[in-house]
């Protein structure tokens, strides 16, 4: 979006408040330039939070770029063509069932990011009482009652990682995993190896 096209829309603006309004007595073209206004607006309005959300992308893949995580990456899709939908992976954590795998994740930022969380699914497979089949991960940092504008993916993505070491079975998307959990560690462990093994060493 150019700043001239920024200027387009404000001149149309100052059309409509100012100087439209002024030459007009009749009601029903005076409703019709106020709908057309408020629809300007909202177009703006949109465009602007648009334009906040790939700068935040943008200065968060840099800072990824400059420091990177450890066991972690994270890059948008189609050689940055779509910067609102990365691809990232995690690599299992030394000393947990999950060492050695490396886990495929799909992270998809909305459009008034970064006021809202992204959307991250895992697209592995994962034994763990907090991923459900389809990949979903609850995690209170990608809940919209516990985001911040603040938090940044690679925070996310810390976080993630830290998930993988301790389970949460009182907050579980997958309740006989976090019944194994809660009474036979051993089983879980070795269950979660032997998926780490199957879907996460190709």
């Amino acid at each position: 979006m150019t700043q001239g096209h920024f200027d387009g829309q404000r001149t149309q603006l100052f059309a409509f408040i100012i100087i439209i309004p002024s030459l007009c007595n009749n009601n029903t073209l005076q409703k019709r330039l106020h709908r057309r206004f408020s629809s300007s607006v909202l177009h703006i309005n949109s465009l602007a939070v648009f334009a906040m959300a790939l700068r935040r992308i943008k200065q968060e893949l840099t800072e990824l770029k400059k420091e990177p995580i450890t066991g972690c990456t994270a890059a948008p899709m189609d050689d940055g063509k779509d910067m609102f939908h990365w691809k990232a992976t995690i690599k299992g954590p030394p000393e947990s069932p999950y060492e050695g795998g490396t886990f495929n994740m799909d992270i998809v930022f909305r459009r008034d990011y970064p006021f809202t969380p992204p959307i991250v699914k895992f697209e592995t497979p994962v034994y763990h009482p907090n991923v459900n089949k389809q990949g979903g991960i609850c995690l209170d940092v990608l809940k919209a009652t516990h985001w911040a504008p603040s938090l940044t993916i690679s925070k996310v993505l810390l976080s993630i990682s830290s998930l993988l070491c301790d389970p949460n079975p009182d907050s579980a998307l997958e309740m006989d995993i976090a019944i194994i959990y809660r009474n036979d560690r051993e089983q879980y462990n070795r269950n979660a190896r032997e998926w780490t093994q199957k879907h996460a060493m190709k």
